[in-house]
């Protein structure tokens, strides 16, 4: 691993000495993994509803059988423990289930936005350097310029022919679960180490503070590049809920974002702060499914009024920290 990737958070503005000794303490729930969770959700209600992308739908039994294929592709290919494997899709079912696979493989998933400058790309992939990246035929070209084997899920079903059981890995609570990068806005990106406990850290308390259920309809918006993607998708598979994404008008419109949101009775949803801004700046039914918005990515400017059937919680914290 690169001495770029940082473990810990440094802050000049809020040095260590300055803060409480202790923010929370929290007894976790489980000390099973991310996908160890999911499994468990497959096990219990395979036809449970998953995901769910502009009519296509994945149950829980589905998404989990996808995964150990392709897991155990991965293991054929020589993914272990840590082994880094980029993730370079577009926002879909397909990534959802490409990083459910990797987890399940024992190594860790680097997500990548394939919108993303093929230089940034690069960059990313020359400092981390996984072992395989997954992404489409149409990205395959720009991100092949390395010693990384590329995979192209539209070309290459090879993993289909694999087995649907489980793989036989060990996980350790810290060992790296994932990689995500920096924006860059103040010099080149930084990749981040995130753990197996970091993220069960990090998926406890957001269903609690949330209250996620099995009943809950998420939303995912986020670029897969964007810390925020990882919240707006673990609490809830680990939960048993289901996962609904907007098709790429309704993502950037905010009146057709509201009326999805109401329409497909997301209970939480985060948007980020320039599109949360004008969504709760409009007029919106009495009664809605929806209990939270959460925002971040920017400073919070607009407030909510008391007439929003919704909480608004400002949860911005950027991967700098």
């Amino acid at each position: 691993m690169t001495a770029s990737i940082a473990r810990h958070c440094s802050s000049e503005i809020y040095p260590p000495s300055k803060l409480p000794p202790v923010l929370t303490r929290r007894t976790l729930s489980s000390t099973r993994n991310v996908a160890e969770l999911v499994a468990a959700q497959a096990a219990s209600a395979p036809n449970q509803l998953a995901v769910a992308d502009n009519g296509t739908v994945m149950t829980y039994g589905e998404m989990d059988a996808h995964a150990n294929r392709l897991a155990n592709y991965l293991i054929a290919l020589g993914v272990g423990p840590e082994t880094i494997v980029g993730l370079c899709l577009d926002r879909s079912p397909l990534s959802i289930m490409g990083a459910l696979a990797v987890l399940k493989s024992g190594g860790a998933f680097l997500p990548l936005d394939p919108a993303s400058p093929v230089e940034r790309l690069l960059f990313m992939l020359n400092d981390a350097q996984p072992s395989v990246v997954m992404t489409r035929d149409s990205e395959a070209k720009n991100i092949s310029r390395g010693p990384w084997k590329v995979l192209s899920i539209d070309s290459d079903r090879t993993y289909e022919n694999y087995s649907a059981d489980t793989p036989a890995t060990t996980f350790r609570s810290e060992q790296l679960a994932y990689v995500i990068y920096t924006s860059g806005s103040t010099g080149q990106p930084k990749g981040v180490e995130i753990t197996h406990a970091s993220l069960l850290n990090l998926i406890s308390w957001h269903r609690t503070e949330f209250a996620v259920t099995s009943t809950d309809r998420g939303s995912h918006l986020a670029s897969i590049g964007f810390d925020a993607a990882v919240w707006e998708v673990w609490p809830y598979l680990t939960a048993g809920a289901s996962l609904h994404l907007p098709d790429a008008t309704t993502r950037v419109s905010p009146e057709h974002l509201r009326d999805w949101l109401v329409k497909e009775r997301i209970t939480v949803s985060f948007l980020p702060t320039a599109l949360a801004e004008p969504v709760i700046a409009l007029e919106w039914p009495t009664q809605t499914a929806l209990r939270f918005l959460l925002t971040g990515a920017d400073t919070l400017h607009r407030y909510p009024t008391s007439t929003l059937p919704f909480e608004l919680v400002n949860n911005y914290g950027p991967t700098e920290c």
